[in-house]
């Protein structure tokens, strides 16, 4: 369906400097692939010579680059204080998720007492448990298994073969990719000198609204209390978040990153590819950890850290130098004793 410069208007907070071209858009495309009927982004000063060759026909910036691009671009320049996230709410209007079945599948199982709404769709082969509840609007794959007294909220996505374990809730507007486990047992033992006893772990995990979890990514469930995920927050593929940790409010994830149990995230942090978090640590809110750190103490809020031990990333930049120099006079010295 065409989207119109004045739907865009109501979609995001922009102001339009018309030139040519059509008030009604086909699609959104990249900068160099681009054509009269359709939208496309810039975002970053590095594709500015892109943008000034593009033939699209309205093109999301900021006020910048918009001065930059007036005197060349022929199209409607749409400005807007964030283009990259304008581009992505355009974009949703053009790319929505095709689902390929409706209702609720007779070649699923479901509990008499679980309560769903008319409106959910329960693809073929999916488990739904004593209990359990699905809303408005939610759409579970095959291959999924809901457990008793599970809570699954309003339009929800559960892609195939994701699993909500028993006593787990997702609030509203969340998405598993496939394989994702939410619920599984953590990883709790008690040793003795002949045996390791398991620990029950009788919590659950409580997943807040407009949360995405990746592919085969797993969220254990806590061991008395709940494992928290707040809002917005983002989880990559293959992240491994252990028993009772807290993680806040828009924060971003990375793939094969791990969190032990009991830790607690903060809000609006991110942590990159292949972080490690040890148990019962605390970081702060706005934190940010370089890819393949490791963190071994409490981090405080707003910092950047990097490196295993993860130390502040200005600290970690000047010891990587120092160490630069002595390899490299260490080398320099071997060669000349040669």
């Amino acid at each position: 369906m065409p989207l119109s410069l004045e739907n865009i208007q109501k979609k995001i907070k922009c102001e339009l400097f018309l030139g040519q071209g059509p008030s009604e858009f086909e699609g959104i495309t990249p900068l160099t692939h681009s054509h009269e009927k359709t939208l496309s982004f810039l975002a970053q000063e590095k594709y500015l010579e892109d943008a000034l060759k593009c033939k699209a026909g309205g093109l999301l910036c900021s006020k910048e680059h918009s001065i930059k691009l007036k005197p060349a671009f022929s199209g409607h320049l749409i400005i807007c204080e964030n283009p990259y996230a304008a581009f992505a709410k355009v974009a949703q209007h053009f790319f929505k998720p095709q689902h390929p079945f409706s209702g609720h599948s007779d070649k699923s199982y479901i509990d008499i007492s679980a309560t769903l709404d008319p409106s959910c769709t329960i693809f073929p082969f999916v488990f739904v448990g004593p209990g359990a509840r699905i809303g408005k609007n939610t759409i579970v794959y095959p291959g999924c298994f809901i457990g008793a007294g599970c809570s699954i909220g309003d339009d929800c996505i559960l892609y195939p073969n994701s699993t909500v374990r028993e006593g787990c809730s997702l609030a509203d507007r969340c998405i598993l990719n496939p394989g994702a486990v939410i619920g599984a047992d953590g990883f709790g033992f008690a040793p003795t000198a002949d045996e390791n006893v398991k620990i029950p772990h009788l919590g659950g995990v409580e997943i807040a609204s407009d949360v995405e979890i990746g592919a085969n990514s797993t969220i254990d469930r806590g061991t008395l209390e709940f494992t928290v995920i707040g809002r917005q927050t983002k989880i990559d593929n293959l992240v491994m978040v252990g028993h009772n940790v807290r993680v806040g409010e828009f924060c971003f994830i990375a793939g094969q990153t791990g969190i032990a149990g009991s830790a607690t995230i903060g809000n609006r942090c991110v942590l990159a590819g292949q972080v490690g978090i040890s148990g019962h640590i605390k970081v702060g809110d706005n934190t940010t950890v370089a890819a393949q750190s490791g963190v071994s103490k409490n981090l405080p809020s707003g910092e950047i850290w990097q490196g295993t031990p993860a130390r502040p990333q200005k600290e970690y930049a000047k010891n990587y130098v120092v160490l630069n120099r002595i390899l490299k006079a260490h080398i320099s010295n071997k060669k000349e004793g040669e």
